[in-house]
């Protein structure tokens, strides 16, 4: 695989891409992006980070401290493989040929830091760093040291718990943006070469945001009890609202617009050979940057496809931003920029919605079924 140099191609690279291109786009919504140029773009992954890195060791209390009010929760995520990778992850093939990639033993990614900021959860126990779990509550809803007594306050009105919480640094599962941004922030990896030299998922396969929050990751456990002024936690899981799944739907497609802008201008390795041929990795899948191209297409012909039906202004900024910042050698800070701009509309968007008025996006929810990565004689093996 050829490497850009400089972040320029020279005239006959130049000319091999273009004919790449043509093989694998032949559709009228690549156009008006200009894609012939997105594959070569280069920047340093510094300016265009968009995974997060480990929660703090020092600030996470493990996930029993949810379990004496959220216990359903916590037996509910306990079957989930967020929570069962925990015992299987470091056992898996793919994570045998990703250690051996970085140079590591497979029983090391529990402990290495550019796998535990996505995989593993860690606390500090007896003045040593331990990992502890998987995937699990503070994963997701960020330690929970510095907010937790708020959050469990009796003497707050539930906003301001949520207000007070959120400014200590909880991601809240009452926005729809802190939600889908923690989904976001680790399924759409931002490591080029983890996934075209070592093979990691450029995407976790198949994620559709909605989808997956309405899946095995349970949250909704709130019902309303008669005589009772505030809702309690119940035993079953609950039907996600409406309002809120139309807000989730939404919103996560502007922070995966954003993400793949990001993974594509942090995009170094050429995506065709000498020969004009499109660079396969052994997976069969094109490049780490032609996959996230391919996706800023889809995510785009979808988004106009919305805002035809629903005339969402931030949709309408997001989408003009995109075609203002052709996908070109050389763009990659425009492309961060641009990136950042979405996201903040994205949060925006949240925060001025409740979903009540996109009813018209309710026939397309209705075809996302819920995602299940355990079967029930999966998870009965473990």
């Amino acid at each position: 695989m050829e490497i850009i140099k400089d972040g320029y191609p020279s005239a006959q690279q130049v000319r091999i891409i273009n004919t790449a291109l043509i093989l694998i786009m032949n559709t009228p919504i690549l156009l008006p992006l200009r894609l012939v140029s997105v594959l070569v773009i280069t920047l340093s992954t510094t300016i265009c980070r968009a995974q997060r890195v480990p929660v703090d060791a020092a600030h996470t209390i493990g996930a029993e401290s949810c379990r004496d009010c959220h216990k359903a929760i916590v037996e509910s995520w306990e079957r989930t493989k967020h929570a069962t990778s925990f015992n299987t992850l470091a056992n898996s093939e793919a994570a045998h040929q990703i250690a051996k990639f970085i140079g590591m033993k497979p029983d090391q990614i529990a402990t290495n830091a550019s796998c535990v900021r996505c995989h593993y959860t860690q606390e500090k126990l007896a003045s040593a760093v331990q990992t502890t779990a998987a995937v699990s509550c503070e994963s997701c809803h960020g330690g929970a040291e510095k907010w937790i007594d708020i959050h469990n306050s009796k003497s707050l009105t539930r906003s301001d718990r949520i207000s007070q919480a959120s400014a200590l640094g909880m991601n809240h599962s009452a926005s729809a943006f802190a939600t889908a941004k923690a989904c976001f922030e680790c399924h759409v990896i931002d490591d080029e070469q983890l996934v075209n030299k070592a093979g990691h998922p450029a995407l976790s396969d198949g994620f559709e945001l909605l989808s997956w929050y309405s899946g095995e990751v349970k949250h909704n456990f709130l019902v309303s009890t008669e005589g009772k002024p505030v809702k309690s936690n119940g035993h079953d899981s609950q039907p996600i609202p409406t309002a809120r799944k139309r807000m989730i739907f939404l919103t996560g497609k502007m922070l995966h617009l954003a993400h793949s802008l990001c993974a594509v201008g942090c995009s170094n390795d050429a995506p065709v050979d000498k020969a004009g041929k499109l660079v396969r990795l052994p997976n069969g899948k094109p490049t780490y940057a032609v996959q996230h191209a391919q996706t800023v297409q889809r995510l785009i012909k979808e988004m106009r496809e919305l805002q035809s039906k629903l005339g969402i202004p931030e949709y309408a900024q997001a989408l003009a931003l995109v075609e203002s910042n052709p996908l070109t050698t050389g763009h990659g800070k425009e492309l961060a920029t641009a990136a950042m701009e979405i996201k903040r509309l994205a949060e925006q968007f949240s925060k001025s919605n409740d979903g009540s008025k996109f009813a018209a996006l309710d026939k397309v929810l209705e075809l996302i079924r819920p995602h299940e990565a355990n079967s029930t004689k999966e998870v009965a093996k473990r």
